[in-house]
């Protein structure tokens, strides 16, 4: 996948790591970005917003550099794409931010890699399960019982539980979504896919919307919130995309997945420091155990021989665990 000539290139190199510093430190900060936009309105509609405005802009310049538009049978599989990994993943997680601090939600978005794993072992030819995966769900699973531990035992806490139950609903549908991209692959630009991927997305949450009740109209939203749509779209969805496309074509997958461990770091240390969300130290540990049980995922499933006759295991892995907001 990635250009292993232009590795020995320091300045080729110095610009890759830095596309890896950039996917690490934006995409960690959406998630105070969403937090503070569903403060002021409802978190599926402000999902809808963004993946929509953010889609189209990157469908339509691609379309103004002559690219064509997706033959039919391409537009229902980005159609389900879209709808599994930016429409209900990033919708349920930004509805969740209406009851979680953006540094828990960051944590649980990180056991992504768990979900996809099962996931694969299901539908992707040559994966099964070994010792280090066993071990690592173990211990990813065990990390969110040590944080949530207390709010489980007490009924008061209804908000935050659904909270994390519509977390865990947005991972699955992300897992989801990532092995049917991986099982239908489209000969397309991948920034193009992802463009399509966001707008369609961002539409068929709108019908949802209504239905659930997140919606308030257009002229009631407030300025705060959009303006961290508008900041979600640049940092979250244009640059931070950019940049992932360029880190994953100029630089091993396994140095790339570090953003995946960075993004919650980030989150909780903005959210302490900018929104002022508490943070104890069982949380620190939950979360320390949840990302030692994700690597360790991670590094077993890297170890599982491909199939054969089917895509490589290790490159669909990584390079479709996009675990952004």
């Amino acid at each position: 996948m990635y250009d292993k000539s232009g590795l020995h290139s320091r300045r080729y190199l110095t610009s890759s790591y830095i596309a890896v510093a950039l996917v690490s430190f934006f995409w960690g900060t959406t998630y105070p970005a969403i937090r503070i936009g569903v403060a002021h309105m409802p978190g599926l509609m402000l999902a809808s917003i963004r993946q929509t405005l953010a889609g189209a802009l990157l469908v339509l310049f691609y379309l103004l550099k002559g690219q064509g538009l997706p033959r039919l049978p391409e537009m229902g599989k980005l159609l389900i794409m879209g709808f599994l990994l930016l429409g209900a993943s990033n919708g349920l997680l930004s509805w969740a931010e209406q009851y979680l601090p953006g540094g828990l939600a960051a944590i649980l978005a990180a056991t992504c890699p768990l979900a996809i794993v099962w996931f694969s072992i299901w539908f992707l030819p040559g994966a099964k399960f070994t010792r280090g995966l066993y071990l690592g769900m173990g211990l990813g699973l065990a990390g969110i019982v040590v944080i949530f531990s207390p709010e489980i035992l007490h009924a008061h806490s209804h908000n935050f539980l659904l909270g994390a139950a519509l977390i865990l609903c947005s991972v699955i549908t992300w897992a989801g979504g990532t092995v049917y991209t991986a099982r239908h692959p489209l000969a397309l630009p991948l920034l193009y896919v992802t463009g399509w991927q966001m707008l369609l997305g961002g539409i068929s949450l709108m019908p949802l919307c209504v239905a659930t009740g997140q919606f308030i109209p257009l002229q009631q939203i407030a300025p705060q919130a959009w303006w961290a749509i508008g900041y979600l779209i640049v940092f979250g969805s244009m640059i931070g995309y950019v940049a992932y496309v360029y880190a994953i074509s100029t630089l091993p997958p396994a140095q790339v997945s570090i953003y995946a461990y960075i993004n919650p770091l980030v989150a909780m240390a903005i959210g302490v420091w900018w929104l002022k969300e508490s943070i104890t130290l069982r949380t620190i540990l939950g979360a320390l155990i949840t990302l030692c049980g994700v690597y360790l995922v991670q590094k077993s499933f890297k170890t599982v021989p491909p199939s054969k006759s089917g895509p490589s295991i290790p490159e669909i892995e990584i390079q479709e665990i996009r675990a952004h907001p």
